[in-house]
C-alpha cells in the first residue's frame, strides 16, 4: 500500500493525472481496513481508545475518497485535488500510528492468548 500512497504524491506534486493512483491507493486502502476490522475488535477489549482511534482514522480516509470521487464527478479537479492529498496524509499517518502503536502491542499480547498477531495488518 505504501508504493501506492507513494505514486499517488508523486502524481500529486507533478500536478499529473492522479486519478488512477488514487483509485489503486483507495482500493487497497479499503481491503486493507476491511481486513483490520477483526483485529480492531481484538484490541477494543483491551485498548478501546487505540481502536477507536485506528478505526476513526480509517473511516476518515474512506470519506475523504467518497469525496474525491464526489468532486472529480462534479468536475471540481481543485477540490479533488485538495481530497487526494488529504486521503494520502490520512493513509499515511494510519500506517505510521500502526507501525508505532499496533504492531508493537500485538506483538506483546500472546498469540495463544488473544487469537492473533500483527499479520493481518
Amino acid at each position: 500500500m505504501e508504493q501506492h500512497l507513494d505514486a499517488l504524491l508523486a502524481a500529486i506534486e507533478a500536478r499529473a493525472d492522479f486519478l488512477e493512483s488514487f483509485r489503486k491507493a483507495y482500493g487497497l486502502a479499503a481491503e486493507h481496513y476491511h481486513a483490520e476490522e477483526e483485529l480492531l475488535a481484538e484490541i477494543a477489549r483491551r485498548e478501546a481508545a487505540l481502536a477507536e482511534k485506528m478505526a476513526a482514522q480509517h473511516a476518515e480516509a474512506l470519506e475523504m475518497a467518497a469525496c474525491l470521487e464526489e468532486a472529480v464527478a462534479a468536475g471540481q479537479a481543485s477540490d479533488a485535488l485538495r481530497l487526494a492529498r488529504r486521503f494520502h496524509a490520512i493513509a499515511q499517518h494510519n500506517i505510521i500510528e500502526e507501525e508505532r502503536d499496533v504492531f508493537p502491542l500485538a506483538e506483546r499480547w500472546d498469540a495463544s492468548e488473544s487469537g492473533f498477531g500483527h499479520g493481518g495488518v
